[in-house]
Parts: C-alpha cells; structure tokens; sequence
C-alpha cells in the first residue's frame, strides 16, 4: 500500500511539472524548429562584429585630427614639410597652392587661377595642372604646360615645357599614388576628367597607417599600423615589374626606387633603415637621412681617406643622379634624382641596354665616374684615364683580395 502512495505522488508530481512547463512554452510560431534556426539566431548576436549587428568599421578622419587637432604635433609639422603632402593640391578660392620650399606663381599660359581645379606637384621638381574638368592641361601641338622648379645643381629648370602637347582630354588617373584614401569608382568634385575618389589630396598620415577615427576615440587601446616593410613604399615607388628598372632618354625614369632596390643586394634593407620618412632632406636638420653609409661601411671609409679621391662622398659615385624627374642633361650624365644602385661594377663601362629602356642592375663606370670627370667637369683627370685606372684598381684588389693602406 506504502508503495502505491509514493508512485501515485511521483505521477501527480510529473504531471504538475510538464502542466507548469507547458505554460511557459513559446507560441508554436515562435519556437526554433531545428537546431540549424538555433544557431542563426545564436550567431546574430551584436556582440560579433557582423552586418546589422552594430559593428563601425574605422573612418579616415584626416591629418590635422592627427597633428593641429591632434595628439602628434610635432611629427606633424615636419611631416607637413616633406614631399608627399603636396602630391597633389586643390586651389582653393583662386589662388595657388602654398608649398614649405617653393612656389607656383602662375598656371600655364592662357590660363588663370580661376582655371584650374588642381596642381600636381609642385613640391621639389615640377607641377601640371586639371582644368574646369579635372583633365590634365596639355594644349596645342607647340603649348609648354609643365612647370619645371629650378634645380640648383644642375642650373636648370625654372622654365616651361611640353606635356603630352596636342593630345585632347588626358585623364587625371594617379589619385592610386597621389591621394589618401583613393577608390577607383566615380569622380571626384563630378569632376569627369578625375579618375576615382579620395577623402584627402597628397598622400596624408592615413594613407600609410590606416583610418583613424578609433584610434582617435581610444588612442590606447586602438593602435594605427605601423608597417616598417619596403614593399609599403614600393606599392608607389614603382613603374612596373619589379625585375626591371626602366629608362629613357638617357636616365632612368622617376619613381623607380623599389625596383632598384629590389634589383640589388640592397633588397635585403628596408626603406626606413636610410629614410625618416617624417623628416625631409630639403632642410639643414639632416634628419631626412637617419643614417650614414659609414656606419656599416666603416672599412671603406677609413679606405678612401687615404686615395686622392676624398673630396667625394660617397654617394658620389655609388649613389649618382641617374634619374630624371623634371630635368637633366645627358652630356654631364647628371639626372635630378639619386639612384638607389649603390653597387658598382668595374667591369661595365654602359649603364642601358642597347634600346636605352632599361638599366642595369648596378652602376657601370659611365655614371659612376662621368658625372664629375666629363669635359669641364668639376674633376681635372681625363674620363678614360678615371676608368681604366678606376677598373684596373678594382681587378688589381680583386685579385689580392685586400687594400694596401701604404
């Protein structure tokens, strides 16, 4: 009888228990049917960082956020006085672009400020304009629309030149390299000779260390990027395959760094062990330069000490201006750009190929020595007379396998 109370209890007991739950069950429309719309309904969370879920992607939200507005002034002003700033400027109620080191005071013929939407450059060797449409300003068959700077070097420059003269409605397609925050879709300011959008002209703080609207909101927690590799400068600093250097007419063409570095033992350095990417090298600071060739080269400075050739720097010879930008003149083989071949071999006496389009790998004795030992030139040796010497000195050491200091 005793156990017939206690399993009736338990029967009563269940009963109560599954009466209780059924008041409390979801409406049958309401209810998950399977475990798969369990899992949806898990995973849309706002906790995971996915659509609709209230995640914000970082903003671009300017340079002067960074320095005048901003936590880094002191890196801002400096970085205000390099180049890349001023890749690309907007003129802003008729009036021309201000520059730390320079000085764009008149458009191209023909034209005025209120004409011109955009200057290009400007900052060190030379500056084209956009017109009303934002195409870049060629002109006629006979029309000189490229203002090349004055290069104290050289003395040359400070003059007009032809741009792609006679041809009509060139685009402005270089906002990749010339702009922070390029997308190639649309026109900027429905501008239709632009070729894409950006948020900033020139290349800006952002452009290398990514949106910073979350860092601007929690600068500890959020950190920008910071990427030391070379192959960040080399997404500019190219003209094309990487395992070619181009040339023409007689120098190789500007922004060519990356390939030549590549094309060298030099590869295995990174852009910023030499530059401070910060500083510029148009001021008495040195700052622009964070290092000196003796440093590692040590040996070969206390070496050339001792020769009649210690009125050069080194860069000289292993680092001459093969490069044109805006000016240069072949017959004193002295381009307006540094190379960055720095190896020099005393066995080639021709730095093209037999087209002139492309260079080699290292820096033949043309270059090397031409620059200062050309008729006139600022060294009193004959040419001929440097190279074989300079040739015959290498193979002679080459040979010994060490210098003699005597």
């Amino acid at each position: 009888m005793k156990r017939l109370v206690i399993l009736a209890s338990f029967v009563l007991l269940v009963a109560m228990v599954a009466a209780q739950c059924g008041t409390l069950a979801l409406p049958e429309s309401a209810a998950p049917t399977n475990p798969q719309e369990v899992a949806v309904e898990q995973t849309n969370s706002d906790d995971l960082g996915i659509p609709n879920s209230g995640f914000e992607a970082p903003q671009f939200v300017g340079t002067k956020s960074c320095g005048e507005e901003g936590c880094h002034v002191d890196t801002y002003d400096s970085f205000m006085k390099t180049g890349h700033p001023y890749k690309l400027n907007k003129v802003v109620d008729s009036q021309p672009p201000e520059y730390p080191y320079s000085e764009i005071t008149d458009p191209p013929e023909g034209y005025t400020w209120d004409d011109i939407t955009y200057v290009i450059g400007g900052y060190g060797w030379k500056a084209r304009f956009l017109d009303k449409d934002g195409y870049i300003i060629t002109g006629d068959e006979d029309a000189t629309t490229q203002y090349n700077l004055y290069n104290e070097d050289l003395d040359l420059g400070d003059n007009w030149v032809g741009y792609h003269a006679g041809e009509e409605n060139v685009p402005y397609d270089c906002g990749p390299c010339h702009t922070t925050n390029y997308q190639p879709d649309g026109h900027q300011d429905d501008l239709p000779g632009i070729t894409g959008t950006w948020s900033e002209t020139g290349v800006q703080c952002e452009e290398c260390h990514g949106p910073g609207s979350q860092h601007n909101e929690d600068p500890y927690l959020v950190k920008m990027k910071i990427d030391r590799d070379s192959e960040q400068c080399g997404q500019c600093h190219i003209r094309g395959d990487v395992e070619s250097i181009n040339a023409s007419g007689g120098f190789i063409k500007h922004h060519e760094q990356y390939e030549e570095l590549f094309e060298s033992k030099k590869r295995l350095m990174r852009c910023v062990d030499c530059h401070n990417p910060h500083e510029t090298v148009k001021n008495a600071n040195g700052l622009g330069i964070r290092t000196s060739c003796k440093n590692c080269h040590f040996e070969e400075e206390r070496f050339q000490k001792i020769t009649d050739r210690e009125h050069a720097n080194c860069i000289d010879c292993h680092m001459p201006r093969i490069s044109k930008n805006a000016v240069g003149d072949v017959d004193r083989y002295t381009g307006d750009l540094r190379t960055h071949l720095m190896g020099i071999n005393p066995f080639e006496t021709v730095q093209f190929d037999e087209e002139g389009a492309t260079s080699q790998p290292y820096l033949a004795l043309d270059f090397a020595c031409k620059s200062c030992h050309y008729e006139g030139g600022p060294a009193s040796v004959e040419t001929d007379e440097v190279l074989m010497e300079f040739s015959l000195g290498h193979h002679e050491r080459d040979q010994i396998g060490t210098y003699n200091e005597e």
